[in-house]
């Protein structure tokens, strides 16, 4: 298995731990990546996958109280919809813009502007394994709030992305397949999209799960930018490759996600021997995909901190 399939497979296992996804479903999901019941079966054992879950069951977790900002952050509720700032509110403008990848197919892309002044800098959103979903757009809306000109792309254009694999399995399953050095590619190309549009050098970077891997991979890859965040990602198998990163890197973690959080030492030492600003957090008593308000792991107060932390970190280091 390629380090990506890994990674999807053991989401499903950890999905089906904490009671989010029933045993069948688990099956199904896993079948989609290997091809067949028995290969799931054998691959399940292997991984030590129980029959039963051996997990929590996870809910969203609300917060009671809110800290102001000048820009949009997390909920204080779930959202089924993942919608917390409108298309057409009157902070930002979405429009249009134009990404192509090295081979010249046309990328799925989903951007947004500040409606006042010149943005501060242009960020990448990169998606979850469910693709380019109303939830990853509203993120790149809060971005825009935040005085960011901000881009996302769907990585499966080129089977339709997610409007067309609307399965979220079926969507992680081709994403697991597809090569990483062709994402960082992609991710490249986005980049310098937002650059070309008066950026210029001012840009960064940002992903949840796995786009928090593809962060950590592009920055492995040497993509330049001036700052980049990624939230609960996987290390990259390169990993002695961040040494030599340019780019200011804040590292999100949550303190229940032992299969992600195990690599922040290793992480973090490489990020200190490249001589950039680093910091790396662990938001205490949160699992693994803590800020998608959509989600069951949701958690509204440390998504709230993380998101703010974000931001600042940006502002600081982007502009």
């Amino acid at each position: 298995m390629t380090d990506f399939e890994r990674y999807v497979v053991e989401e499903h296992i950890e999905d089906f731990n904490d009671g989010v996804i029933s045993r069948r479903e688990l099956l199904r999901r896993v079948t989609l990546i290997t091809g067949s019941t028995v290969a799931t079966m054998t691959l399940l054992t292997a991984m030590g996958c129980s029959t039963e879950p051996n997990g929590s069951p996870v809910q969203p977790t609300p917060r009671t109280s809110d800290n102001p900002q000048d820009f949009a952050t997390p909920p204080a509720q779930p959202t089924p919809d993942g919608v917390t700032v409108q298309p057409n509110d009157p902070r930002i403008r979405v429009t249009d813009l134009a990404v192509k990848g090295t081979d010249g197919a046309p990328l799925i892309s989903y951007h947004a502007s500040p409606a006042n002044g010149t943005p501060a800098g242009g960020i990448l959103v990169v998606h979850e394994n469910r693709g380019l979903v109303p939830h990853t757009k509203d993120v790149v809306r809060r971005v825009a709030t935040a005085g960011f000109e901000a881009l996302a792309v769907d990585l499966l254009s080129r089977d339709g992305g997610a409007d067309k694999l609307t399965d979220s399995a079926a969507y992680s399953a081709a994403l697991s397949k597809r090569p990483v050095d062709a994402m960082v590619s992609d991710v490249r190309e986005s980049l310098s999209a937002l650059s070309a549009t008066g950026n210029g050098v001012r840009i960064g970077m940002t992903g949840f799960c796995f786009g928090g891997g593809m962060t950590w991979n592009a920055l492995a890859s040497g993509v330049q930018m001036k700052a980049a965040v990624p939230f609960y990602g996987p290390a990259p198998t390169n990993i002695e490759a961040l040494a030599s990163v340019q780019a200011a890197v804040f590292g999100v973690y949550a303190e229940r996600d032992a299969r992600i959080t195990g690599s922040k030492d290793a992480v973090e030492g490489q990020l200190k021997r490249s001589g950039r600003p680093y910091k790396v957090t662990v938001y205490p008593g949160v699992d693994h995909a803590f800020h998608n308000d959509t989600g069951a792991r949701y958690n509204a107060a440390q998504a709230e901190a993380a998101w703010i932390a974000t931001i600042e970190w940006f502002r600081q280091y982007v502009v």
